[in-house]
Parts: C-alpha cells; sequence; structure tokens
C-alpha cells in the first residue's frame, strides 16, 4: 500500500486530523505515490468515450475542475484543440501540477502554450460559459450533500450551449454487499471524526451517486444526460461515465 516515495502512515494520519485543504496541502508533493491518484486507465477510457461523444472531433477547450496534480491533464490535452484549465483550490497541488507540465504550461511571458492552472475554490468562482467541455475525477467525494447542486451549477456556468460535463462516478452500493463494507464503514467513522474534530476534512465514499445524482440535472438546463460504463480491456467495470450536455 505504502510506496517508498508516498506519504507515511504518520502523515496520512495527520493528514486525516487537518482539514480538507490543509490535509490536501500536505500531501500534495508526495500525492502521485498514493492510491489516491486517478488510474490512467480511466481517464484513457474516458478521453476515448468523450471523443467518441463529440463526432470523433476534438473540444475546442477544456475546464478540469479539482484537478489536484493535473491527473486528467494529459488526457484532455490530447482531446482538445484549444485551451486547457486545470482548477483546484490548493496552491501546492497545483505548483505540483505546474512542475509536472511545466514545459506545457502558458505563463504570462509565454501566451502562445495553451495549458494554464489556477488556484480557486470551484464554490466561489463566477465561470465565464466558454469551455465546451467541464470534467471531474476522483473529487466527488469531497462534495457534501448540501454543496452538490451548487457543484452542478458550477459546471453548468462554465459551459458554453451544448457543452459537456462529464464525471465518473458508480452505483450506489447495496448494505448487504461485502465488497461494500470497507466503503460504508470508512464513511462511518469519517462521519464520527467530523463529529469530534473541527475542521472538518470532508471525504465519503457513498457520495454522488447513481442514480441520486441525476435528479440534479434538470430538464430546463440540460437537453441530455447519458450513463455510460466505463470497461478496462474489454470488460465492464462497476464504474459510470455520466455525460450531461447543456442546453
Amino acid at each position: 500500500m505504502f510506496h517508498p516515495n508516498g506519504p507515511t502512515l504518520r502523515e496520512l494520519i495527520r493528514q486525516a486530523l487537518s482539514s480538507t485543504k490543509d490535509g490536501y496541502d500536505q500531501l500534495a508533493p508526495k500525492f502521485d505515490y498514493t492510491p489516491f491518484l486517478t488510474p490512467q486507465w480511466i481517464i484513457k477510457a474516458t478521453m476515448e468515450e468523450l471523443l467518441r461523444e463529440n463526432g470523433g472531433k476534438k473540444f475546442e477547450s477544456s475546464k478540469d475542475f479539482c484537478t489536484g496534480t493535473g491527473a486528467a491533464i494529459e488526457g484532455l490535452l490530447e482531446i482538445t484543440d484549444g485551451m486547457v484549465l486545470g482548477i483546484d483550490w490548493s496552491g501546492p497541488m497545483i505548483e505540483e501540477a505546474k512542475l509536472k507540465f511545466r514545459s506545457q504550461v502558458a505563463y504570462r511571458n509565454n501566451q502562445s502554450r495553451r495549458l494554464y492552472f489556477i488556484c480557486r475554490d470551484i464554490f466561489e468562482m463566477e465561470p465565464r460559459e466558454d469551455a465546451e467541455l467541464v470534467t471531474c475525477f476522483r473529487a466527488l467525494g469531497h462534495i457534501k450533500k448540501s454543496q452538490q447542486a451548487s457543484f452542478v451549477e458550477k459546471a453548468r456556468a462554465a459551459l458554453r450551449r451544448n457543452g459537456i460535463f462529464a464525471f465518473v462516478t458508480s452505483e450506489r452500493p447495496k448494505w448487504y454487499q461485502p465488497s461494500a463494507w470497507p466503503y460504508f464503514i470508512f464513511d462511518a467513522v469519517m462521519k464520527i471524526r467530523n463529529w469530534a474534530i473541527k475542521p472538518e476534512f470532508v471525504m465519503y465514499y457513498i457520495n454522488f451517486l447513481l442514480p441520486d445524482i441525476l435528479t440534479l440535472f434538470d430538464k430546463e438546463n440540460w437537453s441530455e444526460v447519458k450513463v455510460v460504463p466505463l470497461e478496462i480491456n474489454g470488460k465492464q467495470t462497476e464504474l459510470r461515465l455520466v455525460i450531461a450536455k447543456k442546453k
């Protein structure tokens, strides 16, 4: 479980006792060596499906919400012709992403490059409706239930007309499924931790799941919502790609 370059158990405990933001600030330099990094097969399968959804054409511009150290950025650069923007509220995580893509990041003195990163809280943003694609990977567990509708609205506000909001989730597991017990136990422990210790560290596995989240995509603002099973080596997984198209 522990990579030689990754965080120690002591560091993970210290992170879990911090706030959500402070915890990830601390973890940033070693984040890519943790199990929390989005696996590249998920990114690859998602990008392939999004290209199919777009008729084989590359997107004109993309934004990656809660980008972290930029796990999705390479995939987005491959399927986007124009600007790619990574957004995260953790400054140290953004700095790690900039280091990873330093040869492609656009700074003020080189506007010809098309990759940008900004440190910003998604909920405090006033996005421009200029992206053809918005994605989010492995950050949905950090979004409180009370914030989920607002999060979807922020994605909608960042999209141009007919733009796509895409994210990966899964079906809500049944409590009697043994494979789901670790997730239910983790969430229960996290709720006790957040009741007993402040500030909160928000991370829940049984969160932002199908079918409940489909109610967040009303017909007034979204023209179509697709749920596509993700495959690896030709075999379906329990993961589902949700593709929502803005009206």
